[in-house]
């Protein structure tokens, strides 16, 4: 069983589940289940437009971190919004998938989202060998339409170079 992680100051009064803390952007079904590994649309679009962490929801400050996977590199955007440094360091040890504690993706949807219908980018993902993730420390980014996901909004890095990306997971 892996240790949790020390939780930032600022995180303190956030939600917790199974000892994480449950960034902002995670939806929770009517019953206060959290579903990690999912994301809110409208708080999304809040942390992408407004220049708000997607862990803790305070402004962004002066450098951030974009989590992006290998595919996301390739097209210099990610559908995930920024975090905070503090919430990076954090999200780095807790999140599994950042951590590269799972090898995988999930197989299926989570059962509490039984007959909703899953987004284009999870069902190609489903079961999936995990894709090796990056930490693309920015100081701005761009809002744009994201050119794989339709009807979805995505943070790029395009116009606005990156201070450095580094590996997280997998690379090569």
């Amino acid at each position: 069983m892996t240790a949790t992680p020390d939780i930032p100051v600022q995180l303190a009064g956030r939600p917790r589940s199974g000892g994480l803390v449950v960034p902002w952007i995670t939806p929770a079904t009517s019953g206060g289940l959290h579903l990690f590994g999912t994301i809110t649309a409208r708080v999304q679009y809040q942390c992408l437009t407004r220049g708000l962490c997607q862990v803790c929801a305070q402004p962004l400050g002066r450098r951030a971190v974009l989590f992006a996977r290998e595919s996301d590199l390739l097209r210099h955007c990610t559908a995930e919004p920024a975090v905070c440094a503090p919430c990076a360091a954090y999200s780095r040890r807790a999140c599994p998938m950042l951590a590269g504690r799972r090898s995988r993706y999930r197989a299926g949807g989570h059962p509490a989202l039984a007959g909703i219908p899953a987004a284009a980018d999870r069902l190609l993902r489903q079961a999936a060998p995990a894709e090796p993730w990056y930490a693309v420390w920015i100081r701005d980014y761009d809002v744009i339409a994201h050119p794989a996901q339709p009807g979805t909004l995505a943070a790029s890095w395009q116009r606005i170079p990156p201070l450095r990306i580094r590996p997280l997971t997998g690379a090569a």
